[in-house]
């Protein structure tokens, strides 16, 4: 069974709304690099992607690949 990104991420960030993740970035790259991207479809990770950074869910990929072992904050 596959878990919801958005509902996972508001509540991981302290959200109470979905709508309020677009402004808690820093918290949700926090939690996405702790994430593994097979909990979630693919599908739902690009329009996660979209909503809250505004990028295509691989741009998100490759910066964490870019930054892994970094603890630093990168907008992407």
């Amino acid at each position: 069974m596959k878990q919801d990104i958005f509902e996972d991420m508001a509540y991981l960030t302290g959200c109470k709304d979905v709508s309020d993740l677009p402004y808690k970035k820093r918290a949700i790259w926090r939690e996405i690099k702790r994430l593994s991207p097979l909990a979630y479809p693919t599908e739902q990770l690009e329009k996660f992607s979209h909503y809250v950074f505004g990028v295509d869910y691989r741009v998100i990929m490759d910066t964490l690949e870019v930054t892994k072992g970094s603890d630093g904050f990168y907008h992407v």
